[in-house]
């Protein structure tokens, strides 16, 4: 594993410079006959002439056609051995041009075309083949009449070499294990988004429609799979036609709530141009309400790869930049504001010249994974970590290390959210063909903040029908809300996120019903278990109690904490908008000590609340306040986590005008 220092940032843009230079050698050397042509076959030098000519139309075929004529009229044409490397090259296919460009290097005797060094240890360094390639570029700068330039981009390929050296020396664990028949198949899956409790997997299946004039036709649909009971992943099926239409559909992101997906869809009649992102809303076992995310994210031009941020607001998508011809592929980034609509998306920072794909910010909202074809790396493109810190700001990436990276592309990486585990697309030998989707346990080096969730269902105290409701996670350090979030309106249903290592309040509201709240102390950072638990939302009515969970004192005192504010203040909205309820406040103790102290120690709690909402503005004749010292335990005193909760405060509804 490493990081993008500065002095391997000079030869990102080498590769390219190489492949740009080595595409025109062949063509500008023996058109301008700078050099004689190494044969003296009139044959071969005609067909050598046509395989040129095609290849300069991008007629591949004709030119591989011509050039295989040239080399049976000569087959120690070393020009024709080159042209022929120069295509397979072209297409990424090295393991191809590696022995061409050996022979012409071979045969070239007095090293007339220095250029074929270059050539060949560019193919052996996307082969992995590091020493090889190391050796034929010193062999380059070696060699008389090579120009000063060209020795220093040499250098700077014998730098990637080194970098690529030191991957391989310290491979990370990696160990893959195909996700199976129910999710693999002969066709192409890629693109995983899970659920935070991993039990849902959504991805995209690339499957082919036949063919039509002698070209195959391919389609692009989202399916899902769930797991069953035996922990292993049920038979995936495709989404609805809410989702998949008969246009491509791929690229799809999960909201940490699993209220939404946002996906790629390509030519829809509302589309902005090209392949779009939408959004469609959960509602009970079902997506409705497809729609397209709008002008502002979406262009003319493409966008897909949507990864939706654990704050609620935030989404990153990739955007092709830059004309026609010469386009790149840049990671953009815009959030949902204040009034519903998206911010002017824009480019975020680590964007290269080169192609950056696949982001995925992970739950803990600080660890982003994406992928570039620019940064060093082992060839291809490349897996990449970059953190972001509390003011947004993105941190120098990391590469993932080897073998997780290898010479060919590596894509569409997605981490759970307990971050044990990263699911991504390969076509790895061994499969099911195609591209198929795995796992692997990912190096601590590497990995996220773990993060826990809570889920279950909320419901009407009185009637037990589920409802929705909203749900905010706010830092007890910071006061920031961390999640803001809704349980599904039809089911109940609700996930939620919390990031290890801090405190957490948690409020769920809704109007017309008193609100619920907890806490949760995972400052640790070791608590990743799940929790489920269900939630009842009382409607406003007189006799009910509400126990006020992050309400914080002193320890003996009756001095409310400042974190205190934050649970208090929702009081007072709750007050505000239900001006005719009035309350009365309950001190609560445990039993340690005398009744005369807790009475005492319980009525100036409850006042220190009392005295808080009137500071606010809520008028005294609807406040009352009350301390009961330990008379009315809601749990044994007998043990430490009872007596916890029975020192508590909260607030009855005393009576409705």
């Amino acid at each position: 594993m490493e990081s993008i220092s500065a002095n391997t940032q000079v030869f990102r843009h080498t590769l390219k410079w190489i492949l740009t230079f080595l595409s025109c050698f062949i063509i500008s050397v023996t058109i301008a006959q700078k050099v004689p042509l190494h044969t003296s076959s009139s044959k071969a030098k005609k067909k050598f002439e046509e395989a040129q000519n095609s290849y300069n139309l991008y007629y591949m075929d004709m030119a591989i056609n011509s050039v295989n004529a040239a080399l049976e009229a000569d087959e120690n044409f070393i020009e024709a051995y080159l042209l022929k490397g120069q295509i397979f090259m072209d297409e990424h296919n090295f393991v191809e041009a590696i022995p061409l460009f050996q022979k012409g290097l071979d045969l070239d005797i007095n090293k007339d075309i220095p250029v074929i060094y270059l050539m060949l240890a560019e193919c052996q360094l996307e082969e992995a083949m590091i020493m090889e390639a190391m050796e034929n570029l010193e062999s380059f700068k070696a060699q008389p009449g090579v120009s000063q330039y060209a020795k220093n981009q040499a250098e700077e390929l014998i730098q990637l070499a080194v970098f690529r050296k030191t991957l391989m020396e310290n491979p990370v664990a990696f160990n893959p294990i195909n996700l199976g028949e129910n999710i693999n198949t002969k066709w192409t899956e890629h693109s995983p988004t899970l659920t935070v409790d991993e039990e849902t997997i959504y991805f995209t299946r690339k499957l082919s429609m036949g063919e039509m004039q002698g070209r195959e036709l391919w389609n692009e649909d989202l399916f899902v799979s769930h797991k069953g009971a035996n922990g292993k992943w049920q038979k995936a099926e495709a989404l609805g036609p809410e989702i998949n239409t008969a246009t491509n559909e791929g690229a799809s992101a999960i909201s940490p709530d699993g209220k939404y997906l946002f996906f790629t869809s390509c030519d829809r009649r509302d589309s902005k141009g090209s392949c779009d992102i939408y959004i469609a809303s959960k509602s009970g076992d079902g997506w409705v309400k497809a729609r397209n995310l709008g002008s502002i994210i979406n262009t003319r031009t493409w966008e897909s790869q949507p990864s939706f941020a654990p704050d609620g607001r935030t989404l990153y998508f990739v955007k092709r930049v830059g004309p026609r011809g010469k386009s790149r592929k840049d990671i953009y980034t815009s959030q949902i504001q204040d009034n519903g609509q998206w911010s002017k998306a824009v480019p975020i920072s680590i964007n290269t010249s080169g192609n950056e794909e696949s982001p995925f910010t992970h739950p803990d909202g600080e660890s982003f994974y994406f992928t570039s074809d620019e940064y060093p790396g082992m060839g291809g493109r490349d897996l990449f970590l970059s953190k972001i810190d509390s003011t947004g700001a993105f941190g120098e990436p990391i590469n993932l290390g080897y073998p997780i990276n290898s010479p060919k592309d590596e894509v569409s990486l997605s981490v759970s959210a307990s971050g044990k585990y990263a699911y991504f697309a390969s076509g790895m030998e061994g499969g099911f063909g195609g591209w198929d989707l795995y796992k692997f346990a990912l190096p601590e080096e590497i990995k996220p903040i773990p993060v826990n969730f809570t889920k279950g269902v909320v419901y009407d105290a009185v009637t037990m029908e589920p409802i929705g409701s909203k749900f905010e996670i706010i830092d007890l350090q910071s006061g920031n809300i961390v999640v803001e979030s809704f349980s599904d309106k039809k089911t109940g249903e609700f996930l939620v996120t919390i990031p290890t290592g801090r405190d957490y309040a948690v409020n769920v509201s809704k109007t017309g019903y008193l609100f619920y709240s907890a806490n949760y102390s995972l400052a640790k950072g070791d608590d990743t278990s799940r929790v489920s638990f269900d939630i009842p939302l009382s409607p406003i009515q007189e006799g009910v109690a509400v126990v006020l969970n992050n309400v914080f004192y002193a320890f003996n005192s009756y001095e409310l904490q400042e974190i205190s504010k934050l649970e208090l203040d929702k009081l007072v909205v709750l007050l505000e908008k239900n001006s005719s309820m009035h309350i009365e406040i309950g001190g609560h103790t445990d039993n340690k000590g005398s009744v005369s102290y807790n009475q005492k120690l319980s009525e100036n709690r409850a006042k220190s609340v009392y005295d808080y909402l009137v500071k606010q503005g809520i008028p005294t004749y609807r406040l009352a306040y009350k301390g009961y010292n330990f008379s009315e335990p809601i749990e044994s005193n007998d043990t430490s986590e009872g007596r916890a909760k029975n020192r508590r405060t909260e607030f009855k509804i005393t009576k409705v005008e």
